[in-house]
């Protein structure tokens, strides 16, 4: 087997591979790794590589090594790092030996770096329809991961529209309805960096700061011309109001970014029309799986964190599909632990 690094190979060589690699997503794509490399203020070191066998790509192994205040983690952004991607072509016996040694090769550079813990995530892109045995359960478990796992939703677009529409809720279906905006889609035929500075202006002003996210706004414009991504933007009554970014690979879709300005919109559905503009959109497209976002429940005091991230979540199940599991899991090595070496 043979291990050819990030570092070593052209953007172009490396998304060669990943696309070769049956269930690859976007997250493993060079634009993302860009981006991720870029985004962090913690990231010291890209180990990211391919895995070959017969001169064929078997693998890809998304590795970032971080460091805050003299602490070392493979993370990104101190949060999740996606779990290596194995080739679906394979039999489950040889997906399993892969990701075995996929995941002893992380602790291995881990151990090199000193790292205090390794943090993973499943991108459910990655078995969106629930058809691999390897990405079905958390596998993480069974290397001594402790179980961090979540939910996010997914939509099946090979559905017809109609069933897609009797799943969105009522009040949904009325707002999407009242919504007046023109929507415009734009991709790597008719992008425009001029349309990317308007996703940062209307970003910054829903925000009412400059953020990472806005900072990173050309990684967007990358995205798209690179036919990895799609932007809607709305106009109502000549001014431009919301905005909405999803990433692209072979047959899925991500919810990337959404801004507004709430003001001007005073009270008006954008949002509910553009996200059901956008689902008709990529359907026709040809995407099979559109990631809509992650889900929070529970029960938390008004106006908190948390209480936002509820009711984003509502919103997001409005517009129908399945709920699904996030498979995630972090291991933490005491100061003297041994690692694999």
């Amino acid at each position: 087997m043979e291990c050819l690094k990030y570092i070593q190979l052209e953007h172009q060589q490396w998304d060669e591979y990943i696309a070769k690699i049956e269930g690859s997503t976007f997250s493993y794509t060079s634009v993302k790794i860009n981006f991720d490399v870029e985004y962090s203020l913690f990231l010291k070191e890209n180990e990211s590589m391919i895995l070959l066998e017969d001169n064929q790509p078997i693998a890809a192994v998304i590795l970032y090594i971080e460091e805050d205040n003299g602490t070392y983690s493979v993370s990104w952004s101190k949060g999740y790092v996606p779990v290596p991607v194995i080739h679906q072509g394979l039999t489950y016996k040889q997906q399993e030996k892969i990701m075995k040694k996929s995941l002893e090769y992380i602790e291995k550079i881990a151990g090199k770096y000193g790292c205090q813990s390794i943090l993973l995530r499943f991108d459910p892109l990655v078995n969106p329809a629930n058809t691999s045995k390897l990405y079905n359960y958390n596998v993480l478990l069974k290397e001594q991961y402790q179980d961090k796992s979540t939910l996010t939703q997914m939509i099946d677009l090979r559905q017809e529209e109609k069933i897609l529409r009797s799943e969105i809720r009522k009040g949904h279906k009325s707002d999407i309805k009242r919504g007046c905006c023109q929507i415009t889609f734009y991709d790597k035929d008719n992008i425009t960096e001029s349309i990317i500075e308007e996703y940062k202006r209307i970003y910054e002003l829903d925000a009412g700061k400059v953020t990472r996210n806005s900072e990173m706004y050309m990684h967007y414009y990358n995205f798209v011309k690179a036919g990895e991504g799609l932007v809607a933007l709305a106009n109502c009554e000549g001014e431009n109001v919301a905005v909405l970014i999803a990433t692209l690979y072979k047959d899925t879709a991500y919810y990337s970014s959404y801004a507004e300005l709430t003001e001007q919109l005073q009270g008006k559905p954008a949002g509910h029309q553009l996200q059901w503009n956008t689902i008709l959109e990529l359907k026709q497209r040809g995407i099979a799986f559109y990631e809509i976002g992650e889900q929070v429940f529970g029960e938390y005091p008004r106006g908190s964190e948390e209480a936002k991230l509820v009711n984003i979540s509502a919103f997001k199940r409005g517009f129908g599909g399945y709920t699904t599991a996030m498979f995630r899991g972090e291991k933490i090595f005491g100061k003297n632990e041994k690692r694999v070496k």
